[in-house]
């Protein structure tokens, strides 16, 4: 008897297929890997005097992935035609095997910093380098490395999503809520970025330290592999190893092509929201082009028309007169980043996106205010108005929290709002969501609720964002 095994996977990485091939060969079971563009296919002799040995392995030593979904089974009676699965060589983590070898003093390759994973049916020829510098003191923006698995819902309050994805082969950065009061007050914060030992230099960091009683270490990373986990969904918000086929020169239009190519969407509207800026775009039979592009905010023109405008100079001279210092700062300091803006606006120190989720994250209520999120005459974001209203909404003793938590529910609903006009325009009923804001829940969660109804696609492989 045979039993046939679909396992959905997201992604078009090898990697996952080519641990199930070294399972095989180990194991020495009669067995057969195949992929294709949504599944793997595992097709395994039910008979097999080895499939004991095989199942011991792979409870053992098969990794999870991010990028995993659902598992079918069935039996049939088709003859098993074996070709071995080759993958190449990624930038995952240290796998069950290799963590064997690396933490036991009888291996060969105890604490071997050099050692390359041959584990997933790879040709083992890269090594990839790593300068970061791991020290148990916290420093500023530093994110946490666990060094003691077992110690994860003790320090942190974490879902089993997000537990799954911060232990998976790919080892994504988290943000989560700090539990741990001695690491609060080391932090000074209640929100953290934490990643489990993803290579080898620091999986021998945190065996050292774990020996040492230390169960977490900080760093700061040069290439990163973020991801957020809202509900049951989780994605990749930056991925610095991640290489995209050239379809558009525009960096923006390519990632959404790439996406709508992923979706297999022949027609789709996407939306890019991003520190970097805010668009949004459409592919049908015609093109695929940006139809709305915001115009880059510019401090100096806001001031422009506070000025103009009589009731926003008498609102700017009410809010100076309550918070002089941070109008000071406006003035002084601020330029072209509109979230640095609004952090000064709500006095986060420091005065940055980061800051301002953490903030947007500590209100547990339900819905916000009515921020604006208006356009102006010529048909540019009114960033003026934008950062108006919450003002307003400060001098009327809004606290800040919530007054965070509302600006990235009335984005969200801005979001919603033109990706319902284009849609009504071009008569298209799929929609791309994009960018780095949402690595902020509040924002995603918004678009998952609000706009459930027409099934926003948030990718399960590709990163939001390239920034």
């Amino acid at each position: 008897m045979t039993v046939r095994q679909r396992i959905a996977y997201k992604a078009p990485h090898r990697y996952f297929g080519g641990f199930l091939q070294w399972l095989i060969d180990t194991s020495g079971v009669l067995a057969n890997v195949e992929q294709n563009k949504e599944e793997i296919v595992l097709t395994i002799d039910a008979k097999n005097s080895n499939l004991a040995h095989f199942n011991t392995l792979l409870n053992r030593f098969l990794p999870h992935s991010l990028f995993l979904g659902e598992i079918t089974t069935e039996q049939t009676n088709e003859p098993i035609v074996t070709q071995r699965f080759e993958s190449f060589d990624y930038p995952i983590a240290p796998c069950a095997k290799c963590i064997e070898s690396l933490s036991d003093p009888s291996s060969e390759h105890y604490l071997d910093e050099r050692l390359v994973c041959n584990h997933y049916s790879n040709p083992a020829l890269i090594n990839y380098e790593d300068c970061t510098i791991f020290s148990p003191h916290y420093s500023p923006d530093a994110t946490l490395l666990l060094t003691h698995a077992a110690k994860v819902r003790e320090l942190f309050n974490v879902t089993t999503e997000e537990i799954n994805a911060l232990f998976s082969i790919e080892k994504p950065t988290l943000k989560v809520t700090l539990a741990d009061r001695t690491l609060q007050e080391m932090s000074g914060k209640k929100f953290i970025k934490i990643k489990a030992p993803y290579n080898n230099k620091s999986l021998l960091a945190s065996i050292n330290a774990k020996e040492s009683g230390m169960d977490y270490l900080f760093f700061h990373p040069t290439q990163d592999r973020e991801a957020v986990v809202v509900q049951k969904n989780i994605s990749l918000i930056t991925n610095p190893y991640e290489t995209l086929e050239l379809l558009d020169e525009d960096r923006i239009i390519n990632r959404f092509v790439a996406i709508q190519k992923e979706a297999q969407f022949q027609n789709a509207i996407g939306c890019y929201l991003s520190t970097q800026g805010v668009c949004f775009l459409v592919a049908n039979e015609m093109a695929t082009k940006r139809v709305i592009t915001f115009a880059p905010f510019s401090m100096a023109k806001v001031w422009e028309r506070f000025q103009s405008d009589a009731k926003r100079s008498t609102l700017l001279a009410n809010y100076t007169q309550k918070y002089p210092h941070t109008i000071d700062i406006l003035r002084s300091s601020i330029e072209d980043d509109l979230f640095e803006a609004v952090a000064v606006l709500l006095e986060l120190n420091p005065a940055n996106f980061e800051a301002l989720c953490d903030s947007s994250y500590q209100f547990r209520g339900n819905g916000g205010l009515k921020i604006d999120t208006y356009f102006d005459d010529e048909g540019d974001f009114d960033y003026a108005n934008f950062l108006g209203s919450i003002m307003s909404f400060r001098l009327a003793g809004a606290q800040k929290h919530y007054l965070a938590y509302s600006i990235f529910e009335a984005l969200g609903d801005m979001a919603i709002g033109i990706c319902n006009q284009l849609k009504t325009k071009f008569t298209i009923h799929h929609f791309i969501m994009m960018g780095n804001l949402f690595g902020n829940s509040v924002l995603y969660s918004r678009i998952l609720s609000k706009f459930q109804l027409s099934n926003p696609y948030f990718s399960p492989a590709i990163a939001l964002d390239d920034c």
